[in-house]
């Protein structure tokens, strides 16, 4: 049982670790931008943020309503 356990743990480990590896170093790379941006490209940037958050909002106080 104890072998059969380590048959299926190990590999999800090492999986789990190598694309954590990966991230990170996805992360690293786009960590600071390489375009410039002007102000108003910010600001719509921000204004697209704030709808997401307010649409999964939305969506979550349907999800829970549901229930």
């Amino acid at each position: 049982m104890i072998k059969i356990i380590e048959f299926i743990v190990n590999p999800v480990k090492t999986n789990i670790n190598k694309f954590s590896h990966q991230i990170s170093e996805i992360n690293k790379k786009y960590a600071v931008p390489h375009i410039k941006t002007t102000r108003m490209v910010n600001v719509s940037l921000f204004i697209l943020r704030i709808y997401l958050i307010l649409l999964v909002c939305i969506l979550f106080y349907k999800f829970t309503t549901l229930l």
